[in-house]
């Protein structure tokens, strides 16, 4: 085989590549449909009646602008994942708002621990945060599934991570807008915890979400 014939055999197939769009653009796609979708889960399960008080909460605030910068943060790490030359910071940034939501996670449970006690410290079962944070991020988490399978296979465990972990967060800000549970340690336990819990999941199952792409035989 001459080379004409190599070069010929090799772009039988191919295809024109469709230049891939900056992560912010695509950012600003994902936001554009999971937003409204977890809007319109939250206006189906009803607001709950103590919104008001609660925007005028600087603590319940925080927790939910903490919530949103990491969905915010982790979906662009994500995104960044599937470029090839990106610095390395940027696949961890993520970590910062993390950290940050921990904080103030943990903050709260020391201060109802400090004025209440043990009894402030109550814990019961609440299992509804699974199922509604999972409901929630239901399409934030295949929409990422989606963008990142454009990208670039070369982190994939990073892009999965910080992208379930995007559409659970962003779920679980949604998740309090009508959900009334509001003490620390059942927040961290069951709200927190479900976060965690499909992010592992997502994470766990990435080469079926994100197989690896395989080079085509030569005929």
């Amino acid at each position: 085989m001459n080379t004409e014939e190599l070069i010929e055999t090799i772009t039988l197939d191919l295809k024109p590549v469709r230049r891939l769009l900056p992560p912010i653009w695509r950012l600003a796609g994902w936001l554009m449909l999971s937003i409204p979708t977890a809007a319109l889960i939250v206006a189906m399960m009803g607001v709950r009646p103590d919104i008001g008080t609660k925007m005028a909460d600087p603590l319940f605030l925080r927790q939910e602008l903490a919530s949103l910068a990491v969905a915010l943060v982790a979906a662009w790490a994500a995104l960044v994942a599937g470029i090839p030359g990106e610095p390395r910071w940027k696949r961890w940034a993520p970590i910062v708002p993390v950290l940050l939501w921990i904080s103030m996670l943990g903050r709260q449970c020391w201060s109802e621990w400090m004025h209440s006690g043990a009894s402030g410290m109550e814990f019961r079962a609440d299992w509804m945060c699974l199922p509604g944070i999972a409901m929630i991020s239901a399409v934030p988490a295949l929409a990422m599934v989606v963008a990142i399978r454009r990208g670039a296979r070369l982190h994939s465990f990073q892009a999965l991570l910080w992208g379930s972990l995007a559409a659970a967060a962003l779920a679980n800000a949604a998740l309090r807008l009508f959900h009334m549970e509001d003490a620390a340690l059942m927040v961290i336990v069951w709200q927190f915890g479900s976060v965690l819990l499909l992010t592992a999941i997502l994470t766990v199952f990435r080469n079926a979400l994100i197989p690896a792409r395989t080079a085509r035989p030569y005929r």
